[in-house]
């Protein structure tokens, strides 16, 4: 089935973020004609409950998305850093060659992971084995719940003014659970049907790039690099917007000729 409409395009922040860091590529794309979803995480809050996980983050924005897809629409996943975690989940059987299989119309037909994570498999941690990584020095993990320290402003917002820093340092969220960042996924990247970009921080202290690039070959992802920290919708928007835009439009062309 033919689908000449721009997808939909969902953002997943990262940890701590809410949809008001990614406002730059959210308007731009919205002015460009492109419905934008993005909501914050259900991991982070004041009052948090310890136990929820990526997963609660995921079955959030499946409840928003399926509704969408059983419409006919199509879909482009775009998450961050953290956010990587509970788009594949979102991911997982929504693609639109999985749908057609089930004699469903619509689906996601792109997925663009900015700085993110890449599991080597299911039921296993980062490095493709059981283990747990300490949690790093800029959170301070108390009953269940991992507290954002300022050591994580720089890491966070590499090549923003120190009043552009204070200024997203006060939009974040500061208390994520410990569990969303140690639980194992249940799917895994390279298992994804549909286009996959990944895009490289080559300046990024949060996320090492070397370690970017090896994910992201693990994936299967082509890789786009770009010469940016760890937040590159905020200090070059408009570039990160053509990499979405370009992978909205080849998706489109293709799931709409073939279905996948």
């Amino acid at each position: 089935m033919a689908n000449s409409q721009k997808p939909i395009i969902v953002i997943i922040p990262g940890a701590y973020h809410t949809p008001f860091q990614y406002r730059k590529i959210s308007d731009s794309l919205r002015a460009g004609g492109y419905e934008v979803i993005s909501s914050s995480h259900i991991v982070c809050s004041d009052d948090v409950d310890p136990e929820k996980t990526f997963f609660d983050d995921a079955a959030a924005y499946r409840k928003k998305l399926i509704p969408f897809l059983d419409q006919g629409k199509n879909a482009v996943i775009v998450s961050h850093s953290y956010g990587s975690l509970p788009a594949v989940h979102t991911v997982q059987g929504q693609t639109v060659a999985e749908r057609a299989e089930r004699g469903l119309i619509g689906g996601i037909v792109g997925v663009v992971n900015i700085a993110g994570f890449v599991f080597p498999a299911r039921g296993k941690g980062i490095k493709g084995d059981d283990q747990i990584d300490p949690p790093p020095p800029f959170q301070l993990v108390k009953d269940g719940i991992a507290h954002l320290q300022d050591g994580a402003k720089p890491l966070f917002f590499g090549g923003l003014t120190p009043e552009e820093i204070e200024f997203e340092w006060a939009h974040l969220e500061k208390k994520q659970t410990r569990k969303s960042f140690t639980v194992f996924p249940q799917y895994v990247e390279s298992e994804i049907q549909c286009p996959k970009t990944y895009i490289l921080c080559e300046q990024d202290e949060a996320v090492p790039p070397a370690f970017q690039e090896q994910m992201a070959r693990l994936g299967g992802y082509d890789i786009v690099r770009l010469d940016s920290a760890h937040a590159p919708f905020l200090t070059i928007p408009q570039e990160v917007v053509a990499i979405i835009e370009k992978v909205a439009d080849s998706s489109s062309s293709s799931s709409s000729g073939n279905g996948n």
